[in-house]
């Protein structure tokens, strides 16, 4: 039996337990044994939940541990992946049964595929990256590394998507356009040019803002 350990108690970190939930049977052999988070009250009024067992710093993986990151910040997705990679903790990644998921498409460890979502052919998606409900990724996209592409977003095909990249909800990006690392396309944008590393663009057509 593996010990799953949710990384976050917030928000995201309660949505990705009950994912986890729908995602069971497939996984099999794996219980959710809680949460690891800072803030030790976090869970305070909500009932059903696993416990906080540990800060991310403090805790020692064992050898059955698997982990999963509930952040959605990818800045603090990647700096928090990175202190349990360093001690040798593994990370799984939940896909639902519900999900469409085309041939010949690789996706990394730790990721987050909800149902309802479309993934098409012959793509590449790093590991760490959290998918919205409602999401389609064209054919021969790719995708970094601790990546949050939000809710009813759309890649048309051959979009390349660089590491700890920031997609709010409804983005369009339109085909083979090119996204810089840690770039963050605010909600509704639709991308019609290449976003260069470290920009924020926003509206229709995305621009960039200060």
């Amino acid at each position: 039996m593996r010990n799953l350990y949710i990384i976050g108690a917030r928000g995201c970190g309660r949505e990705v337990y009950n994912f986890f939930q729908e995602c069971k049977v497939s996984l099999g052999d794996v219980e959710c044994k809680g949460f690891l988070d800072d803030k030790a009250d976090a869970l305070d009024g909500f009932a059903g939940y696993p416990p906080i067992i540990s800060s991310v710093e403090a805790y020692e993986p064992s050898e059955n541990d698997v982990f999963i990151c509930a952040l959605g910040d990818p800045k603090w997705v990647k700096h928090y992946t990175e202190i349990v990679e360093r001690k040798g903790g593994k990370f799984i990644s939940l896909i639902s049964p519900g999900a469409s998921i085309g041939s010949n498409t690789k996706i990394g460890n730790g990721c987050i595929i909800p149902g309802w979502t479309v993934i098409s052919c012959d793509i590449e998606i790093g590991k760490h990256v959290s998918v919205g409900v409602f999401c389609d990724l064209g054919h021969d996209v790719k995708v970094g590394n601790c990546c949050h592409i939000g809710s009813y977003s759309f890649m048309g095909g051959g979009v390349e998507m660089g590491n700890n990249v920031t997609c709010h909800p409804r983005v369009n990006i339109l085909p083979h356009k090119k996204i810089g690392d840690n770039a963050i396309l605010g909600a509704g944008s639709i991308v019609i040019r290449n976003v260069k590393p470290g920009d924020t663009v926003f509206g229709v057509p995305a621009k960039k803002i200060n």
